[in-house]
């Protein structure tokens, strides 16, 4: 079902993405954004990122809805590349196994063994983040991703949806707001 402000649509009309990022091991969080298009999910994605809660691990993933049906679900490690100030880029393969990431000579992580470098990073990106969000560079191979496109109708803006009886803003649905 679907929840407008001042009435209730059925889900099975619209046609969607929810994207998900969350970690729950010690307390932990939820970034849950639904929206219609492309450019909606890459900025919930990059969003995500910058707030460093990517770089601890936890679910990472688009799920597709088709008038209101899961059509798709898929992991985004394998398609994202970050590049943080000080490391190379980094990129995660099929297996999930991390390539890149390495310190820059010269740079704050120079001389630094992995495991320190993956301790620090996730506060490092915080701090990135709020100083110039966009010195952490992100990007989706969007075509190897391969997401159908939304059947129409998509969602309008504004139009909630419930999904396994939680109730989701579209736009963002986050724990995480405040963080950058």
């Amino acid at each position: 079902m679907v929840v407008h402000p001042h009435r209730h649509l059925r889900v099975d009309v619209y046609s969607f993405y929810v994207f998900e990022g969350s970690f729950w091991q010690g307390g932990g969080w939820e970034h849950l954004e639904v929206c219609s298009s492309f450019q909606e999910l890459d900025a919930s994605v990059a969003y995500y990122v910058r707030t460093g809660s990517w770089a601890a691990g936890g679910t990472f993933l688009i799920r597709v809805y088709c008038h209101g049906k899961l059509l798709v679900e898929r992991d985004l490690d394998p398609f994202l590349t970050v590049k943080v100030p000080g490391l190379t880029s980094m990129r995660s393969s099929e297996d999930l196994r991390a390539s890149g990431g390495l310190p820059e000579p010269g740079g704050r992580y120079d001389g630094m063994d992995e495991g320190t470098i993956w301790d620090v990073l996730p506060g490092d990106m915080y701090e990135i983040a709020l100083e110039s969000p966009e010195d952490i560079q992100v990007s989706i191979d969007w075509d190897s991703l391969a997401l159908p496109e939304l059947a129409s109708p998509t969602l309008p803006p504004r139009v909630g949806v419930i999904l396994d009886g939680r109730e989701l803003e579209y736009g963002r649905n986050s724990t995480l707001d405040g963080c950058i």
